[in-house]
């Protein structure tokens, strides 16, 4: 009898062990904090609900360059099969052979993305934007800044934190260039100028831990940062950090989601990267950690919206940036930046 249950009890661990062997593990790469806190709630759990063959480990990375490092060191033998990556560093990496096509046969939701958001043949794809606001801490400011340009009131002088050598400032650039009248691709001499305008109001350009922090805590009134994450301090947080959505728009620092040539488990990562390319997947991210949806399908409450874009004034003004292009100049214009602003305020 003893030995007749020990024999059934090790048949079913056994039997338990080829199921587990028999599951594909999917390892993705991408943004850390809050952002892998909400996509692993609300991306991968449900993905592996639809998909119980395939078990995803998220592993965070302290930002695209560090990504980038990784996937170049393990070029020739990738452990990763999926990396979620800033697009100007995606584009790089598509210079240097890191990421494999996809197809519409095998990611049919290609087909629900804008064209600008397939990039390099659809080597990277697009998946959502974190839109630049001012970040103000309300039990300070009762009247926040409603424009770019009030960044440059005198009240505010040494009150503001920039960390603009950075996508912020990249991203800053063709918004006030635009303001002047310009065109970005013709000359950022107008926003190099704007951003001298305000450059005596900065207290630091190198907010420290970052630039939500030192609106929590008060060191600053306003600091220039990322919505998503700022909502949801806002809500976490007492209300502390308020957003402003400037009248004249913003642009999303965009996302972008990538299959590693060379996966092992490509078939596993076309499907994971089909879902999260998804109207569902998309407009329930945007909904709970408010980052804008690509998929042209996905439908946004007014609220969320207006969280997300600010006024309908400035979802009306919000820009698209030729990211492509943006590649090619994003190291000079850091350099002007550095050079021309931060170097003489």
């Amino acid at each position: 009898m003893k030995t007749g249950l020990s024999l059934s009890l090790i048949a079913l661990l056994a039997a338990g062990t080829a199921q587990a062997q028999d599951k594909t593990t999917l390892n993705v790469v991408g943004f850390s904090g809050v952002f892998a806190e909400n996509y692993e709630n609300f991306i991968i759990k449900p993905f592996e609900a639809a998909h119980p063959d395939i078990d995803v480990v998220y592993q965070p990375s302290k930002n695209s360059a560090e990504t980038l490092a990784l996937l170049t060191l393990q070029k020739s033998d990738p452990t990763v099969d999926v990396a979620l990556i800033d697009v100007s560093v995606a584009i790089k990496a598509n210079g240097e052979g890191l990421f494999a096509p996809l197809d519409a046969a095998s990611v049919p939701n290609l087909a629900e993305q804008p064209d600008w958001a397939r990039i390099d043949g659809d080597k990277s794809i697009a998946f959502s934007q974190d839109n630049l606001t001012i970040l103000y801490n309300t039990e300070k400011v009762k009247e926040p800044p409603t424009s770019w340009a009030d960044l440059a009131d005198p009240k505010w002088k040494g009150k503001i934190a920039a960390k603009l050598a950075d996508t912020r400032g990249v991203i800053l650039i063709p918004i006030l260039t635009k303001m002047a009248g310009g065109d970005y691709k013709q000359s950022i001499d107008p926003a190099i100028e704007a951003m001298n305008k305000f450059g005596p109001n900065v207290s630091t350009w190198e907010p420290a831990p970052d630039c939500y922090a030192v609106v929590q805590s008060g060191e600053v009134d306003l600091s220039i940062c990322w919505n998503g994450r700022s909502q949801f301090l806002h809500d976490t947080q007492g209300g502390v950090i308020g957003v402003s959505a400037p009248k004249e728009g913003s642009i999303g620092q965009t996302n972008t989601i990538n299959l590693v040539a060379g996966s092992k488990h490509a078939d596993a990562a076309k499907a994971f990267i089909n879902y999260a390319l998804s109207a569902e997947a998309q407009g329930t991210f945007a909904e709970k950690s408010f980052y804008g949806p690509v998929n042209t399908k996905v439908t946004l409450a007014p609220e969320v919206a207006t969280r997300i874009y600010g006024s309908k004034e400035a979802q009306d003004a919000q820009m698209s940036l030729d990211w492509p292009w943006i590649a090619t100049v994003y190291s000079q214009w850091i350099q002007r930046i550095n050079r021309e602003v931060i170097a003489f305020n």
